[in-house]
């Protein structure tokens, strides 16, 4: 690591990556406000969201260990506005399965990632903490930033863009440089190799949206895969709102035994 953690370089980068990151993780408060107000969860995927409540931990777990305290601050923050995202999606989803689901994959995942870092802290030998720790953070973060890849192939078949953002991945590309130039200027290269992919990752992202809008242009839907995707649609729309009218009799029935059960006892 470099002898000056306090030289201008190294706390230059490490704003401007704690900067990025906070953009990044605030640029999430409109969605869940929309859900609050709406109280309706819609489709919207929450489990990535649990997924980076996990890495932001094992980032404070390595930046306390390993004593590189610019690791500590913005990813504690992204824990902490995930955590009540998290709650507010649960406080508006009506579907009980489902909420018993995310909490209990929250809790499995965070004491699997507890347990281990207690252990490596622990029983670990201490040379060998700082690789182990490394490793593992450096895996959840990558495989954070390029999962959005893995969809690629689906928006291509679909022709959209999906859920890809330009704001978020060119503030995806600047998090990655400053934070990437941490490592750089720490000698970490768990640090630099992980968060220069989402420089990469961005990049990509970026590329594969300009991609689309030429092949839309190009190459559109057919008239029969667009019904059968509007179809498909129609199919999830009207399945979701039987599901409602399920869960409203259920809760009607409910209600009506409570009412007997109470008038009895009277």
């Amino acid at each position: 690591m470099a002898s000056d953690p306090n030289s201008p370089e190294i706390l230059t980068t490490q704003i401007l990556g704690n900067v990025f990151i906070a953009c990044i993780v605030l640029s999430n408060v409109p969605y869940f406000y929309k859900i609050e107000k709406s109280r309706d969860v819609g489709k919207f995927n929450i489990f990535p969201f649990v997924f980076m409540i996990g890495q932001a931990m094992m980032w404070v777990a390595y930046g306390t260990i390993c004593d590189i305290q610019g690791l500590v601050p913005v990813n504690a923050f992204g824990m902490l506005f995930n955590l009540a995202f998290i709650l507010i999606y649960m406080g508006a989803c009506t579907d009980i399965t489902k909420k018993r689901r995310i909490m209990l994959t929250l809790m499995i995942f965070m004491s699997i990632l507890v347990s281990f870092v207690l252990i490596v802290y622990f029983r670990a030998p201490k040379d060998l903490q700082r690789s182990i720790l490394g490793w593992l953070t450096s895996i959840l973060l990558v495989a954070f930033y390029l999962s959005p890849i893995l969809k690629f192939p689906h928006m291509f078949k679909k022709r959209t863009t999906g859920n890809l953002s330009l704001p978020l991945s060119i503030a995806s590309i600047f998090a990655g440089v400053a934070f990437g130039l941490y490592g750089v200027f720490l000698e970490d290269n768990f640090v630099l190799v992980s968060n220069f992919s989402g420089t990469f990752s961005g990049i990509i992202q970026i590329l594969f949206f300009f991609f689309m809008k030429i092949v839309k242009r190009i190459s559109p839907l057919k008239n029969d895969e667009t019904n059968n995707y509007n179809n498909s649609n129609k199919k999830d729309i009207e399945e979701a709102v039987e599901n409602n009218k399920t869960e409203t009799s259920q809760n009607k029935i409910q209600e009506t035994e409570v009412q007997e059960f109470n008038t009895r006892g009277e």
